[in-house]
């Protein structure tokens, strides 16, 4: 949990009596490889901070999974849009790995935020980064060929292609596995 904590502290700087207001809201919890944690169609009533482990949000198209993003180590696993709306999550979210979780309820993070405008701040800084790496996502699938893709992905998230089986790596770029082995046995590099 400290590792988590650490993490919140160092973004927003909450008083002793804000952080144990949200340690008491945190429950651990432990999840085993390839588990569902959201359902597409359900609305998400629950999040949680990744304490060690991995997760994927991915699109099911009729049996062809495509993958949205990947989550990891004090990232939040969970469908944000359909959390914050309470309204049917258009992912599912599922565990890579076995993953320790510390998970919240929807009441109580809109409970939390309702006293304690440190944590309302947060809340509006984590949807920040959302759409923020949510338009860095689109704009990529739209102005960049794959290869550049996969090569600014090699740069700038490492472990991504480190951790996550290659078809969903693949499913993420929108490649091929076969595309996605032809360039890491490759020496790309950027181009404009």
């Amino acid at each position: 949990m400290q590792r988590v904590l650490s993490n919140i502290e160092r973004i927003v700087r909450p008083l002793p009596d804000e952080m144990a207001a949200l340690q008491a809201i945190l429950q651990p919890k432990t999840l085993p490889a390839n588990t569902l944690y959201a359902k597409e169609g359900d609305v998400c009533q629950t999040i949680a901070f990744v304490e060690k482990g991995c997760g994927r949000l991915y699109y099911d198209l009729d049996g062809w999974e495509v993958s949205k993003e990947f989550v990891f180590e004090n990232g939040l696993l969970g469908s944000f849009v359909s959390f914050f709306t309470q309204r049917p999550s258009f992912v599912h979210v599922m565990t890579l790995t076995e993953t320790h979780l510390l998970e919240t309820k929807y009441a109580d993070v809109m409970a939390l935020c309702g006293q304690y405008p440190v944590w309302q701040r947060f809340a509006q800084l984590l949807l920040q980064d959302q759409l923020s790496r949510l338009e860095r996502r689109e704009a990529s699938l739209l102005k960049e060929t794959p290869e550049n893709r996969y090569i600014r992905l090699l740069n700038e998230h490492p472990k991504v292609l480190r951790r996550v089986p290659s078809q969903y790596v693949a499913s993420y770029l929108g490649v091929t596995a076969e595309t996605l082995n032809r360039y890491q046995h490759a020496k790309p590099t950027l181009t404009p």
